[in-house]
């Protein structure tokens, strides 16, 4: 039995089932969903959905993170999560050398910019957000919105009957269980046409070590920081905005972006 053999170039990229769509989204967050214990340097949670090409994704993105892990830690077993990466620990604590932290974070910044990709994200403002009377989970609130407007980019790349892969950070089997309900009853209550059946809904660990799910992670916080200090310089903010969805005027807020609540019930 042959198990390989030489195929033409011109074949290897082939897709042999044509409902797949041309687009994979992850999902990531930043903060936490209690509503009752507040950070009070971090008040918020931010729900990000970052959606790529797959033909861009698999032949750049993933590349480019693979050889920023060879060339920094000799192997693609470090999987990229934002918090240790800020707190240098664990693989990362090479980045106390400043000449290391330079050179890696200008290769990482160099990947988040060049890499093609849109943003979408939810922002829960919880210190106000608590105060409504009997409010849903920040998690569920920020999937709602993430998930309708992928669908509305998705409709614009013209991906109408096509099966979109959605990708969610796993939080245990309990979590995913409940997400994964909350997910297939708003799609099967929504009003938008052409929803129902659109996304392939996943749970997947970081253990997994996904790049995309690793880019997904670090693009959270740097929005929760500029909402939280909007005059604080944020370098990753401004690399962040040119490649969050906006409508076809420039129009951020509602389209790539929604912070909830709109306003504040205590007032």
């Amino acid at each position: 039995m042959v198990l390989f053999k030489n195929i033409p170039e011109s074949q290897g990229m082939r897709i042999y089932n044509s409902n797949f769509g041309d687009y994979i989204v992850f999902v990531d967050e930043s903060g936490d969903q209690s509503l009752n214990s507040i950070n009070a340097s971090y008040p918020v949670f931010v729900l990000s959905f970052c959606i790529f090409e797959k033909t861009h994704y698999y032949t750049h993105v993933v590349p480019e993170i693979l050889r920023l892990k060879f060339d920094f830690f000799g192997s693609d077993i470090p999987i990229l999560h934002e918090r240790e990466i800020r707190k240098r620990e664990g693989d990362f604590n090479i980045l106390m050398r400043d000449e290391i932290r330079d050179k890696f974070f200008d290769r990482l910044n160099q990947i988040m910019i060049e890499s093609q990709y849109t943003i979408v994200s939810s922002l829960i403002d919880k210190r106000k957000y608590s105060h409504f009377n009997t409010p849903d989970n920040p998690y569920s609130v920020g999937t709602k919105f993430g998930v309708e407007h992928v669908f509305f980019e998705m409709q614009e790349h013209e991906q109408r009957g096509r099966k979109i892969l959605i990708i969610f950070e796993s939080r245990g089997r309990n979590e995913d269980r409940t997400l994964e309900e909350e997910f297939k009853k708003m799609v099967e209550q929504s009003n938008l046409n052409g929803i129902k059946g659109m996304f392939d809904f996943h749970c997947v660990s970081k253990k997994a070590n996904l790049p995309g799910l690793q880019l997904a992670d670090l693009v959270a916080r740097p929005i929760g920081v500029h909402y939280l200090h909007p005059e604080q310089h944020n370098r990753a903010w401004e690399m962040l905005l040119p490649k969050m969805r906006t409508s076809h005027d420039g129009k951020l807020e509602g389209y790539g972006l929604k912070i909830y609540p709109q306003f504040d019930p205590t007032e």
